[in-house]
């Protein structure tokens, strides 16, 4: 490698050591208006405007639960455009439990209309505008009206989508990590959040078998728990994807796909291709769909210049993955609400084999230690099911425990709407409400909006939520309390941030449903 391309490698590795900044780490940084940024580090202090303390975090978690909430219903709607298809009508009613319904009718935090759940989202950036809402409790309210319609709107309508299009899911075995990966073949990675286009790559690449395709994040879930398709590697370890120097091809969607892509892809051979409209990256080849004709075609195309492009490897590459790459790891996948056994699952708690079930989603933090937290889940997982999807799932794979038996792969990001459902039929089959059963929802390294927004929306079902990263919600506020305390009174559930995972299983193997 020459010396330029070992510096910007170099550069990228990097970008891990910068630190956090203390003050927005916590959400005491406030720059929504101009007369800022104000930094409010002391309870008695105020901002430019006045804002409280309490107030500036409230309007930064409501402006994260936005775009989180923005991010899951977009996947949705782009999928109905895909599919020529309209928002359904009363879909939250028809989804939610009756009480649950009932509940959120009476505190007005459900959206009726067509298209009331996007103008939501943008009356939630109107009123954490400077001069708007000033009662931070009010604020965090309306993060729970958000988190509703992310569970209902985004993760629950797209997953039926991708469901009736594409199939469900059926329990399968797979392997996970970059041996996925095949120097004796052409290599096609597809990564991102919207599996449209990588569906149809997956049609083509069964007509060509000189093609090796693989997954990286949430499009990579997605195909890895519907057909198999191997999984090379969660967010974090995108760049490392390329950097094996046998990928010709990288083909993103949207969502968590990092900048940083363009400019590895100079240091390799690898084409990079965006595919959604709203998604663009310098350098990149730009090769949008809008429907599935457009997919097919695209698909004929990608294959072609990935094939056409292995002659740029470098000579040595190939020899070089064989020496590094470790072995791949077998994976049990492709669960869903109707395949893992909810009878089941539900006498075992209602005869206290198991102590309850614990979903473990979300992100992986590279700033969160994450063998320290898997080895607390892997201990959790002798008296809990667990229960995982996303970028944590892949983590479980990594160290052997997707195994189909104590920890259960059930997709991607937008099929946290999975994990709800079983705890809905769990409750029905028991004849309890949710918030009664030994549910928790852990996003133990939250990195995109996305997870807070998932947070909320189990919160808004009467589950409890744990968070492993302090960004945003500092434990010593006004507004953790009101996360921990307050929301018990409406929702019997709570929000809650440990950041040390040894604490984190002490707490919950003494029970489930702990009140602070």
């Amino acid at each position: 490698m020459v010396d330029w391309m070992k510096k910007k490698v170099s550069m990228i590795s990097e970008r891990l050591k910068l630190d956090p900044c203390p003050i927005g780490k916590n959400g005491f940084c406030c720059k929504i208006c101009l007369m800022g940024p104000c930094r409010i580090l002391d309870k008695k202090q105020k901002g430019v405007c006045g804002a409280s303390q309490d107030l500036i975090v409230a309007r930064n978690i409501l402006r994260f639960v936005a775009g989180g909430a923005s991010a899951h219903c977009g996947h949705s709607y782009h999928l109905l455009e895909y599919l020529n298809k309209h928002f359904p009508k009363n879909y939250i009613k028809n989804k939610a439990p009756p009480y649950l319904y009932k509940l959120w009718d009476k505190l007005g935090i459900i959206p009726k209309i067509k298209f009331e759940h996007f103008k939501d989202i943008s009356e939630a950036l109107h009123i954490s505008t400077m001069g708007v809402n000033a009662d931070y409790q009010d604020i965090l309210k309306w993060c729970m009206k958000l988190g509703i319609i992310d569970g209902y709107y985004g993760m629950y309508l797209a997953t039926e989508l991708e469901d009736k299009k594409f199939r469900k899911p059926k329990v399968t075995s797979s392997k996970l990590n970059l041996s996925c990966l095949d120097p004796k073949k052409i290599n096609i990675a597809v990564h991102g959040h919207e599996p449209m286009l990588a569906e149809a790559i997956i049609k083509e690449v069964n007509k060509n078998k000189d093609v090796n395709l693989v997954g990286v994040c949430c499009t990579g879930a997605s195909i890895l728990a519907r057909h198999g398709i191997p999984l090379a590697a969660n967010f974090v370890l995108q760049e490392n994807v390329i950097a094996t120097g046998i990928v010709d091809a990288m083909v993103v969607d949207l969502q968590c796909v990092m900048p940083s892509l363009s400019d590895l892809c100079e240091c390799y051979h690898t084409k990079l291709i965006t595919t959604n409209e709203i998604a663009r990256i310098p350098n990149a080849l730009h090769l949008p769909i809008k429907n599935e004709e457009d997919s097919r075609k695209v698909a004929k195309k990608i294959i072609d210049i990935a094939r056409k492009n292995k002659k740029n490897r470098r000579k040595e590459a190939g020899q070089m993955f064989r020496k590094r790459v470790e072995k791949p790891k077998k994976v049990v996948v492709g669960f869903t609400e109707e395949n893992i056994g909810v009878k089941k699952l539900a006498e075992m708690i209602k005869n206290k084999k198991i102590k309850g079930i614990i979903a473990v989603v979300g992100c992986v933090n590279p700033r969160v230690d994450v063998k320290d937290w898997i080895d607390v889940f892997k201990k959790l997982s002798k008296d809990y099911i667990i229960l995982t999807t996303g970028c944590m799932a892949f983590e479980f794979g990594k160290y052997n425990l997707l195994d189909g038996k104590r920890v259960f792969h059930l997709g991607s990001c937008v099929n946290n709407s999975r994990i709800a459902e079983i705890f809905k039929k769990i409750s029905d089959y028991l004849g309890k409400k949710i918030t009664d059963l030994p549910f928790l929802v852990s996003c133990p390294m939250p990195i995109t909006e996305k997870a807070i927004a998932i947070g909320f929306f189990f919160a808004s079902l009467g589950v409890d939520a744990h968070l492993g990263y302090p960004f945003l919600i500092s434990s010593d506020t006004n507004v953790a309390h009101f996360l921990e305390v307050v929301l018990k009174d409406k929702f019997k559930s709570r929000i809650f941030l440990d950041t040390d995972s040894h604490l984190f299983y002490n707490k919950i193997n003494k029970g489930l449903k702990i009140h602070p």
